[in-house]
């Protein structure tokens, strides 16, 4: 029984070694088909679609034909006509029939069609505004689509945010910003133009007011500058634009209107920025300015109606880079008398026509300008206490005695213009004045009034036509410094009586001092240079604190005997005078240190010089009476001299 079991699962094993030998042909291709178009699949990529048509077999060939739906050159078409899985590229937006058209090794042909809907081209607008940005508005598009923006509304400018290489205006950049305008309804479009059409597409935006960030970006600064100062609210409470060379932009108020933004503003500095102009700016937005420099700026400068705005202006300073040396008047505006809180105003390189304007200014307290003609309604001006002018027009205003808080008075008149200058009669008036200094060749005379007052410490005065000096003058008992420059011929006697006098320059055609001049107690400098000079008071001698005296050029003849009483005297200048003899007044002098002879006939020099005091140079060029031979010999009996002479320099030994 087992022996059938075991041969019958041999026949069985036999029997699957027959069947697995066994061949089965399969045809694959076919011979008789009908083409088939799938629906198109889109790629990802702009216009262009996958074709979907059935597979080529052996021996057949295909391809694909357009039947419908627009075609432009280079911008329609197949990769591969005769692919049936090409790709195709079409108009954004139409639609096409396609055809599909097979032929076979025998020459049959069959077609099949296609409806291919190219999708409607999308370029998005994104607004990549910085936060606290609300006029400067930053738009983006894709790269990709090199096209063209434009805006329905007026606006600053455009600004190119896409760094490619090209030059090209910013309009064609995708990446943009705007500087608009605030507080305006812009309707930003993107014009990409492709295959001959144009496709547009839009966003619109809306501006803020504007912000104070916006202000500093167009200036090229950040919150942090050490240019910029804040409070503690944020708002910028000064400028320093020193130098800057993006200063002009002032001068573009429509091109750049984030400027506005610095309502809170006090100090502004410009000095030697790129500014060329007074900017309607400040008076238009600016209303807290209080100090303003524009030292250095622009050229012509002209100071517009609005610049009376600026009300709580207290210091101006304005004198153009470029001057055209005052030849130009600059006729202030009428609306600058509303500058009712100025109090420093200074613009020396431009000559300025009040317009009746400065009387105005019941603040100011210091004044430096040039003006064609020093107006009455200076007067007015009850709180000056400083003023430095130049002033065409020989005119000097009678009110001027009027400015009660005056201390500090220098008036320079050009020799333009007829007429005479002559001071107030009231200037006595000016109890508070501590400095006078005036220069005029038309100024003929100075009023008795003149030595009234009583806080005058500096007066100096340079007249060349100056015919005299008031009598009186030795009532200014507070004077510590007197510069007088005239055609006088006489020193008053009063002079005796300036106690306080530290610093004495004379000139004129006087040709002896008074005796009274040796009470000069405090004298430490007497300079008489280029002067008729010819001698000395005997009273000289009691000038114990005078540590220097010029009198080069002058027509010194002699010296007074009471001149080696001169305890101080360090340096004595007589060059170039009239010196005959060397004087021998000079021996006892226990302090000095340098003497110049040079140009005199001091050749003489005595042998008592050896008994001078060491340590004194002598300058003593071209002397004329001067040998070497004589130099020598006084070098060879002095001790710790020097002399510097036409035949070189000599020391004596210690």
């Amino acid at each position: 029984m087992l022996k059938n079991y075991s041969f019958l699962f041999l026949l069985i094993i036999l029997f699957g070694l027959n069947s697995c030998s066994k061949e089965e042909f399969v045809k694959v291709l076919k011979e008789e088909y009908e083409p088939v178009a799938k629906e198109a699949e889109f790629t990802g990529e702009d216009f262009i679609v996958t074709l979907n048509a059935s597979a080529l077999q052996v021996g057949e060939s295909g391809q694909w034909k357009i039947l419908s739906g627009p075609i432009v050159e280079e911008y329609v078409y197949f990769e591969d006509k005769a692919n049936p899985f090409t790709r195709f590229k079409g108009i954004p937006g139409e639609e096409y029939t396609l055809e599909w058209k097979r032929q076979t090794s025998g020459g049959k042909t069959s077609a099949v069609q296609t409806k291919v809907k190219i999708p409607e081209l999308v370029i998005e607008i994104t607004d990549i505004t910085g936060t606290g940005f609300e006029t400067i508005k930053t738009l983006v598009v894709d790269p990709k689509y090199k096209g063209t923006w434009s805006f329905d509304s007026p606006y600053g400018y455009l600004n190119s945010r896409y760094y490619d290489g090209y030059a090209e205006p910013p309009e064609k950049k995708p990446s943009i910003e705007l500087h608009g305008y605030a507080n305006t309804n812009y309707t930003a479009t993107y014009t990409y133009t492709y295959a001959g059409k144009d496709y547009q597409f839009k966003k619109v935006i809306k501006t803020g007011d504007y912000a104070q960030e916006e202000g500093l970006f167009e200036l090229q600064l950040s919150g942090g500058s050490e240019r910029v100062i804040k409070d503690n609210l944020g708002n910028v409470l000064e400028l320093n634009l020193q130098a800057s060379g993006i200063a002009w932009i002032f001068n573009e108020p429509n091109t750049y209107p984030a400027l506005q933004a610095f309502k809170k503003i006090r100090k502004l500095i410009l000095g030697g920025s790129s500014l060329t102009q007074i900017s309607t700016i400040f008076g238009d937005y600016y209303p807290d300015l209080e100090d303003l420099d524009l030292d250095g700026v622009g050229e012509n400068l002209v100071f517009p109606e609005s610049f009376g705005n600026l009300r709580k202006l207290k210091t101006l300073i304005v004198n153009p880079r470029f001057s055209d040396d005052g030849r130009t008047t600059v006729v202030l505006p009428k609306s600058f008398a509303n500058l009712k809180a100025l109090e420093y105003f200074t613009t020396k390189s431009m000559k300025l026509d009040f317009n009746g304007t400065l009387g105005e200014l019941t603040s100011l307290k210091s004044l430096k300008t040039t003006v064609a003609t020093l107006p009455e309604n200076i007067g007015d001006l009850k709180q000056l206490q400083e003023i430095d002018v130049f002033v065409e027009n020989a005119s000097f205003p009678e009110r001027f005695s009027e400015c009660r808080s005056l201390k500090f008075a220098r008036v320079y008149f050009y020799e333009t213009g007829s007429g005479t200058v002559k001071l107030s009669s009231k200037i006595g008036d000016l109890k508070n004045l501590e400095f006078l200094d005036i220069t005029s060749n038309k100024l003929r005379e100075l009023p008795a009034t003149l030595s009234a007052l009583p806080a005058l410490k500096i007066l100096k005065i340079s007249a060349l036509n100056l015919q005299s000096i008031p009598e009186n003058i030795g009532n200014l008992a507070n004077l510590e410094d007197f510069s007088i420059y005239g055609a006088y011929n006489k020193i008053p006697n009063s002079f005796g009586d300036l106690k306080k006098l530290n610093f004495l320059f004379l000139g004129g055609y006087a040709t002896t001092l008074p005796e009274s001049f040796g009470n000069l107690s405090s004298l430490t400098y007497f300079n008489a240079s280029s002067t008729e000079l010819k001698t000395l008071p005997k009273s000289f001698g009691n000038l114990k604190k005078l540590k220097e005296i010029v009198l080069d050029m002058s027509k010194i003849e002699v010296l007074p005997e009471s001149f080696g009483e001169l305890d101080a005297l360090e340096t004595l200048k007589l060059s170039q005078t009239q010196l005959k003899t060397f004087p021998k007044q000079i021996i006892p002098l226990k302090s000095i240190r340098e003497v110049m002879f040079s140009g005199t006939n001091v050749g003489d020099i005595p042998e008592e010089i050896s008994t001078m005091k060491t340590g004194v140079t002598f300058s003593m060029y071209l002397i004329p009476n001067l040998t070497q031979e004589h130099l020598e010999h006084i070098v060879s009996i002095t001790k710790g001299k020097v002399f510097q002479t036409s035949f070189g320099y000599y020391t004596s030994s210690l």
